[in-house]
């Protein structure tokens, strides 16, 4: 399976995306790779999978969520280049076209 161009249109559309004619082609080529690879991955047979999903399982340890206090919201907030106001980092524009 690939994706057309219109295809990529449409899902910006979606997701709420501007893009350029140029960067269409791009964002083509790049879906087109995932959708690719993921149909390798779905030619692999399932005992395989099986033994990758054990190997994970074991391989994964949680760690324990623990809550830390070591720095202040005012050492935070002063890491940052933009304008403090009311202990809130300033911007100006999350760059949103609707």
């Amino acid at each position: 399976m690939s994706l057309t161009q219109e295809q990529v249109k449409h899902i910006a559309r979606l997701a709420k995306l501007h893009v350029t004619p140029e960067e269409v082609d791009g964002y083509v080529t790049d879906l087109n790779s995932i959708v690719g690879y993921i149909d390798i991955l779905s030619s692999v047979p399932d005992s395989e999978l099986q033994k990758v999903q054990g190997n994970i399982e074991h391989s994964l340890i949680p760690r324990l969520d623990e809550e830390h206090r070591d720095i202040t919201r005012e050492a935070l907030l002063a890491c940052s280049p933009q304008k403090i106001i009311q202990n809130q980092i300033a911007v100006d524009s999350l760059g949103i076209r609707a």
